[in-house]
């Protein structure tokens, strides 16, 4: 091979060197933005689910679990909400219907509520809060949504549910709304009353 060539070849290699080197970069750097985008999203959502006291579960696993869920729930809603606008006046009349002050929420409604978790006469710390609560999604403690089945806009009511057994811990309420770190509360098992108000029936 004369010498022409083996610098044509040595260029050759070094440019397909260069090339993969490139490819391996970009796959990288896309791999890297996924994982970003994937942790963003993961707080996102536990920022939004964190919010909600009376959520099914303290612990960590569930509660990503949850965060996914709820994403998965989100796009499920907006696909729903693309189908209701093109179902024409079926929508109107049920919206309609919503706004009547006789209405009482159904399953699959969503309930936009204020509550007040309290254990005995204690309210504990995360456990008061605004809420848009879809009926039947089985993201509040079991029995919770049932409770808000039947009630009208405008409502207040009290919810009585049993905490799970796994369920973390928390600390009585102070009157700012601030977590009294020396009086923890055991809510694992715990039998807890939930005040709730009605605000609106979507």
């Amino acid at each position: 091979m004369n010498p022409e060539n083996k610098r044509a070849a040595r260029e050759r290699r070094a440019a397909e060197k260069e090339r993969e080197k490139k490819v391996k970069t970009g796959k990288l750097l896309v791999l890297i933005a996924v994982i970003v985008l994937a942790v963003v999203l993961l707080l996102w959502g536990l920022s939004r689910s964190g919010t909600s006291g009376a959520g099914k579960s303290g612990q960590g696993s569930e509660t990503e679990s949850q965060s996914q869920d709820g994403q998965n729930k989100e796009q499920k809603d907006s696909s729903q909400t693309k189908d209701q606008k093109t179902s024409g006046s079926d929508t109107n009349q049920t919206d309609s219907a919503k706004t009547d002050p006789g209405y009482k929420a159904q399953k699959g409604d969503t309930a936009v509520i204020h509550y007040v978790g309290k254990v005995g006469d204690t309210a504990f710390y995360g456990g008061t809060g605004d809420y848009d609560l879809k009926l039947g999604s089985g993201s509040f403690i079991s029995g919770f949504e049932d409770q808000v089945i039947g009630h009208k806009k405008g409502e207040t009511f009290d919810v009585h549910v049993t905490f799970p057994a796994n369920y973390r811990s928390s600390y009585a309420m102070k009157q700012d709304g601030q977590a009294d770190t020396s009086r923890p509360i055991t809510l694992a098992g715990t039998e807890a009353t939930f005040t709730v108000t009605i605000q609106e029936i979507k």
